[in-house]
């Protein structure tokens, strides 16, 4: 699990997507000297998957590659060797990626054979990321990948900016009226969404979700297809309603939970993690899950790690058959699984990173 969430935080630096939190939650990890063995192993797979195309930050993994090919047997190994895991853990964060550290990684941290190229995979199909498109009630649309950090838009009373960390941001500032955007990933993106009531969405692959740019009626009203994690803002007075895909309906105050509702699926989920909800009028409590097939919800206790395992960017898998694993390849891919006649009924468990390489022979 430790090696998994390092690759993971690791990987989200190298691509330029760190929040603040999770460079704090990677530096702690790196301060931990049990994980010196780890970290160079794991770098080592990255600088090879760096030389595949993994899709790292250009200018972040350049001024990495560089020094380390520049690297030389200066004087200085001796006392990074003796200190060097909090100085890394300080460089890795800041992205200070110095000659020396790096010579030692590469030299004498890293054997040779550790970063061959030989028998590496074919077919590399490189993990999904940060993509998403908004569109404004005008009928205009942004593509998020491309847009420049700041201000992106006015849509009467509510400012619309894109964060440094590449999150959407709406900014209600005293509106009467609201107008309706939405947010829509492809397969392979997700995107992180402050709605104007200060709401926090995570949308998955291949997702869309609609909503005001300000909530001024009754209710707080957005309308999901696909997947979605929401941290809601608490008003008791204006409670927050999901109306997604397939007729599931989630009303909340102020919560935490899941909303699984794919358009090609025959069944909705909803997890809850915080608080409390109701589905089409059944009550959830914490740590409960609500499924909805033909019309009819049914309840029973969750297995709340695997429900939001990919807004952690992990995938869990419990006891699932292939075809249930493959959907969530496809979607975080943008690949597509055709199946031979005999591929069998088995079941899988598993719990993996999602910033790997997807490899096929």
């Amino acid at each position: 699990m430790q090696e998994d969430k390092l690759r993971y935080l690791l990987g989200l630096h190298l691509h330029g997507r760190t929040s603040a939190a999770e460079a704090e939650e990677l530096n702690a990890l790196l301060q931990d000297e049990s994980h010196e063995a780890l970290f160079t192993a794991v770098i080592a797979d990255m600088m090879a998957d760096a030389e595949q195309g993994a899709g790292y930050d250009t200018e972040r993994w350049e001024n990495i590659r560089l020094r380390i090919q520049d690297a030389d047997t200066g004087s200085r190994i001796a006392p990074l060797r003796r200190n060097w895991w909090k100085w890394a853990a300080a460089a890795v964060v800041t992205g200070l990626i110095t000659t020396g550290a790096w010579q030692y990684f590469s030299r004498e941290a890293l054997p040779p054979a550790t970063v061959s190229m030989d028998g590496r995979y074919k077919n590399d199909v490189p993990p999904g990321g940060n993509r998403a498109s908004l569109q404004l009630a005008n009928g205009d649309v942004i593509v998020l990948d491309t847009a420049a950090d700041g201000r992106l838009a006015q849509q009467g009373g509510t400012r619309i900016s894109k964060l440094q960390n590449g999150e959407l941001a709406y900014k209600d500032e005293h509106s009467t009226v609201a107008a309706w955007n939405t947010l829509t990933t492809p397969r392979g993106g997700q995107y992180r969404l402050t709605l104007p009531d200060g709401t926090q969405v995570w949308l998955n692959a291949a997702s869309a979700l609609r909503f005001p740019t300000a909530f001024v009626a009754a209710e707080r009203v957005v309308e999901l297809t696909g997947e979605a994690y929401f941290e809601v803002a608490k008003d008791a007075s204006k409670p927050f309603l999901v109306k997604a895909t397939g007729g599931t309906d989630v009303k909340v105050t102020g919560t935490h939970f899941n909303v699984n509702a794919y358009e090609e699926e025959a069944v909705s989920t909803v997890t809850l993690l915080e608080g409390a909800v109701t589905v089409n009028q059944q009550k959830l409590a914490p740590g409960e899950q609500a499924t909805r097939q033909n019309g009819r919800i049914r309840v029973t206790t969750a297995d709340v790690d695997q429900a939001v395992a990919w807004k952690n960017g992990f995938f869990s898998f419990n006891d699932a058959d292939i075809k249930t694993v493959m959907k969530e390849l496809e979607r975080w891919y943008d690949v597509k699984v055709k199946y031979e006649a005999g591929v069998g009924n088995y079941r899988f468990g598993a719990e993996c990173s999602a910033v790997f390489h997807l490899r096929a022979c």
